[in-house]
């Protein structure tokens, strides 16, 4: 049988493991950066590790419903969180299709398997908390720069690929940001909110660069917690087979997303329509939208209090 190319498509039916087939792609893949090329290592990894354990195939066409199973079995016995046990099966059916497209035999068992999303603990933080972390001094170099960066993005709803490169050079004319987002190339204005004119005005009309964005979560965390984020929030999340519970501090669950799900959710709160909001973010469905908007249900229950349907008596 002639060598297969693994970027030309299969005139026979091939068999190969699917961990040579990824390591193989991997090895031409020049174009992939090295994160991406690891999450790809570390799922080859656990394919490996899964057939060692329990003797199943792990050929290209060996994924039925069945296998696919078990091996989603597999990876919540060594206790991984069910996001990362969800994001691993996402990069093997990735894998799987991309096998498929290049002429390879692919079962489609695989396709039937439905991970279970949790509702994510993801917060959000409030304009008041907003406030409290633009008014902290005594901060350190790095400590500003990731400071100011994190609230652009709280203030914009950008991801943290935009809100890192934005400039003022390049992206503020007059009263607005104009940016085309790096994820799907969307052209999106913003009017620039007070507080990133508060950024601009103490920084010499710039936004200080964040010198390493390895630091850039736990930095964002530490902030939070001198400006007073220190609520005690319900953390939940399926770890293996059992739901784990607990309460931490608040700024514990900060991260560079927050920004966005903050932005997104204040908005949303100041009675903006959610269409408009939804240019910003570049959300294609409400439904979609909605997973961003973080309210707990006293803050609803406290807001509903408000409305004239709670207020008005009936006349009848």
């Amino acid at each position: 049988m002639a060598k297969f190319s693994i970027f030309s498509r299969a005139n026979k039916v091939v068999s190969k493991k699917i961990t040579d087939f990824i390591y193989e792609y991997l090895s031409k893949a020049n174009n992939k950066s090295a994160p991406y090329k690891n999450k790809f290592r570390n799922l080859a990894r656990h394919l490996t590790d899964f057939h060692e354990r329990t003797g199943l195939p792990i050929e290209i066409d060996s994924f039925t419903e069945s296998v696919a199973s078990e091996f989603v079995e597999h990876l919540k016995s060594k206790n991984l969180m069910l996001p990362t046990v969800s994001s691993i099966f996402s990069n093997l059916v990735t894998s799987l299709r991309r096998a498929s497209n290049l002429g390879f035999h692919v079962v489609s068992g695989y396709e039937n398997i439905n991970i279970k999303q949790e509702d994510s603990c993801a917060i959000y933080l409030t304009v008041a908390e907003l406030e409290k972390i633009n008014a902290i001094n005594n901060l350190s170099k790095e400590a500003r720069a990731c400071r100011d960066r994190f609230l652009v993005g709280c203030f914009t709803a950008l991801r943290i690929s935009d809100y890192r490169a934005i400039s003022v050079e390049e992206n503020f004319i007059g009263d607005f940001i104009h940016i085309k987002t790096r994820k799907t190339g969307e052209p999106v204005i913003i009017p620039i909110h007070p507080i990133i004119r508060d950024i601009l005005s103490r920084n010499n009309n710039t936004i200080p660069k964040i010198p390493s964005q390895q630091a850039f979560g736990s930095t964002i965390k530490r902030v939070c917690k001198k400006a007073g984020i220190t609520e005690s929030v319900l953390w939940e999340r399926t770890v293996g087979k059992k739901i784990v519970r607990k309460r931490i501090p608040k700024y514990r669950l900060v991260s560079s997303h927050t920004a966005r799900r903050s932005g997104a959710t204040n908005m949303y709160l100041a009675g903006i329509p959610t269409a408009r909001i939804m240019l910003l973010t570049g959300h294609k469905t409400e439904s979609a939208f909605f997973k961003y908007i973080r309210i707990r249900k006293e803050e609803n229950a406290k807001i509903l209090l408000e409305h004239d349907f709670f207020k008005k008596k009936s006349t009848h």
